[in-house]
């Protein structure tokens, strides 16, 4: 609480007092003045300045007095009334301003008059949506447009039966890419059209077109002389290698005798498994003949199994 005419805070220095007059509080510095009050007996009474000068200057307190509430009790009801209400702001035009206006110069005028108009147009804050508008024009994409949402897993209304039969063209479907992508099957099937012993019944569409196809008898000459070469390749091949050992082991005689060599692959230290004439004679593990001879090309090198002694 504070003094309704000094607008001072009631502490241990400034006691709350009232008027005898009007019955307004006020602190005991306001309240100095004494006077008698008709309606109070013979005894004088501290009052307010206001009262006091009412009451000096010999009006009639018979009539109804009516006494101006002062600013500080006026401003205490409206907090009263409504204290969430937000403050009232009023923008007054300030004399200053207009008085440096004459002074500035017409660039310097331009621009003051511009700030006013933007003070003055300045509506209310954008929404959500202009907001997402704005980002989506900055960065390049579609205007955004609210519509409905959409669920992200619908429920699946179909019946077993469809559910099955989806299941089985899918498998099939699947099963039809792997073969069509197996060059095993492929010569299978060319195999198989050229001893005219049909098609098997689990194949694809993409090979059984291969069987009806119709090829001209050059196409077929050429594939079956190239399998029969490579039959023959296959057939040769132990003989040949049969051959070659024989001979070999002159070589391998004289490399025992130069110099006592270790079991061990030339490449990796692990147990050796192989011995290449061409090499020099060097001794590999299995890993590694395969690195040095398939990689590098050299398919014509003579190798023996090696035997540790």
């Amino acid at each position: 609480m504070s003094c309704n005419h000094c607008n001072t805070k009631f502490n241990f220095f400034h006691k709350e007092m009232g008027c005898s007059n009007c019955g307004l509080s006020f602190c005991n510095k306001c309240l100095k003045q004494k006077c008698k009050i008709p309606n109070k007996g013979l005894s004088e009474h501290n009052v307010c300045k206001l009262c006091y000068s009412k009451l000096a200057s010999g009006t009639s307190t018979t009539q109804p007095m009516n006494i101006p509430p002062p600013d500080a009790f006026i401003k205490r009801l409206e907090n009263l009334e409504n204290p969430l209400a937000p403050p009232i702001t009023m923008y007054k035009t300030d004399p200053k301003i207009q008085a440096l206006r004459s002074g500035l110069s017409p660039a310097d005028q331009k621009i003051l008059d511009r700030l006013e108009r933007l003070k003055e147009e300045k509506g209310p804050p954008p929404t959500e949506g202009e907001l997402r508008r704005r980002l989506a024009s900055l960065k390049g994409e579609n205007d955004y447009v609210e519509g409905p949402s959409k669920p992200l897993f619908t429920v699946d209304t179909r019946t077993d039966q469809q559910k099955a039969d989806s299941l089985l063209e899918q498998f099939v479907s699947e099963r039809d890419i792997e073969l069509a992508h197996n060059p095993q099957d492929e010569i299978e099937a060319r195999l198989a059209t050229l001893r005219e012993q049909g098609v098997r019944p689990n194949e694809g569409p993409y090979i059984s077109n291969l069987h009806d196809s119709s090829s001209s008898e050059e196409e077929v000459d050429k594939i079956t002389k190239k399998i029969m070469d490579e039959v023959a390749i296959e057939e040769r091949l132990p003989k040949q290698t049969f051959k070659k050992l024989t001979p070999s082991s002159s070589n391998e005689e004289e490399v025992d005798r130069s110099s006592p060599e270790l079991p061990w692959c030339v490449l990796c230290n692990n147990d050796a498994k192989f011995r290449c004439f061409d090499c020099g004679g060097d001794l590999y593990c299995g890993e590694c003949n395969i690195e040095v001879h398939k990689n590098w090309a050299d398919t014509d090198h003579k190798v023996v199994p090696f035997k540790p002694k």
